[in-house]
């Protein structure tokens, strides 16, 4: 009787510490003035978030098959979702609209200096460059 106990609060803490993050992510993607910050946000409520529902939802389900599915769902999500958030936010700095917010005051709130994120797109323009060249 007392297992069922055991497993009923890891299973809630586990639940609460996904909820937690899920939320915060959810007001962090409201409440974060740019594009990289909101990105960052939403893949920590992505990767954390899941895992703890997992967990929570694992431990109320005992050991067995669906288990083992859950946990391949999160290493599929773990695989997949910070390749998907690096993409997205090479796009955003490649395609300049980034930098145009950085330029517009002395420095972002993430600490970049003005120069950084234009260097990294003139550096990735002359790289497609010297590759047409060939």
């Amino acid at each position: 009787m007392t297992i069922y106990w055991i497993r009923f609060i890891l299973g809630t803490v586990c639940l609460l510490f996904g909820l937690f993050f899920i939320v915060t992510s959810v007001i962090g993607n409201f409440r974060f003035k740019f594009a990289l910050n909101r990105m960052h946000s939403a893949a920590l409520g992505d990767t954390l978030g899941l895992l703890g529902v997992i967990l929570g939802t694992c431990f109320y389900n005992g050991l067995n098959v669906t288990t083992l599915k859950l946990l391949v769902i999160v290493a599929l999500v773990w695989i997949t979702s910070p390749v998907a958030s690096h993409l997205i936010m090479l796009m955003e700095m490649t395609v300049g609209k980034y930098s145009a917010e950085a330029n517009a005051d002395e420095s972002d709130e993430q600490g970049f200096e003005r120069g950084t994120v234009e260097m990294r797109r003139h550096a990735l323009e002359d790289m497609r460059k010297e590759e047409q060249e060939k």
